[in-house]
């Protein structure tokens, strides 16, 4: 059997994970081909099987690159001695900064998996394991440390989620198919992703959060 020969450009691999998550930026990952991704990073189809082996591990490996960021700064969040209230706030201020970031690439996620695209599909479901499990960790700590009241903390985590997060993919999607009025999108959307508003609104919703009589 003829082994199979090591392409000559070493950075193909790289060059092609960046092209993948600009054509996916663009168009999603439902819409994304091949042929369009090699094309992108100026490699031949040989250098993408080579690296990749399939499309489906492709975009594998592209969802974990791109998202590997955000884990790597929350896990020290989470796992750093001190308040838990104050880490919890913390965590929550780097999620969405990084959702008002990402938000056009996360509405595509979510379309596409819902459109069927396996890849996608597979990623959302695996990420009950993931940052949600660190904000779930330290909704505890803070309920154990006395900083929250004691109630369920995955209701709790929905509450937060859908004070900071759910708005800015609603408002996202809402101002990219013309689903409201554009006055009222772009309002919405600058309270939903400027940073001292979501300081401000998450301060509140420490606040409904704090055990009965005491602020958060």
């Amino acid at each position: 059997m003829k082994a199979l020969r090591v392409p000559a450009d070493a950075d193909s691999r790289e060059r092609l994970l960046h092209a993948g998550l600009a054509v996916a930026r663009r168009a999603g990952i439902k819409s994304m081909t091949v042929r369009a991704v090699a094309a992108e990073a100026g490699a031949n189809l040989g250098s993408f099987v080579y690296h990749f082996g399939s499309r489906d591990a492709f975009v594998e490996q592209l969802l974990e690159r791109w998202y590997a960021p955000l884990f790597a700064g929350l896990q020290p969040i989470a796992d750093a001695p001190g308040d838990p209230l104050e880490h919890l706030r913390q965590a929550m201020l780097q999620l969405v900064r990084w959702l008002v970031q990402h938000r056009g690439f996360v509405a595509h996620l979510v379309l596409d998996a819902a459109a069927g695209e396996a890849g996608a599909a597979r990623f959302l479901a695996s990420l009950e394991r993931r940052h949600p499990a660190l904000v779930l960790q330290l909704i505890v700590q803070a309920q154990q440390a006395g900083r929250l009241r004691r109630d369920e903390p995955l209701h709790q985590m929905l509450f937060l989620m859908s004070t900071l997060a759910v708005p800015v993919l609603m408002f996202h999607l809402l101002g990219q198919r013309e689903l409201a009025p554009p006055a009222l999108v772009k309002a919405l959307t600058r309270f939903s992703t400027d940073p001292a508003q979501v300081e401000t609104r998450l301060g509140w919703a420490l606040c409904g959060l704090a055990p009965e009589g005491e602020p958060a």
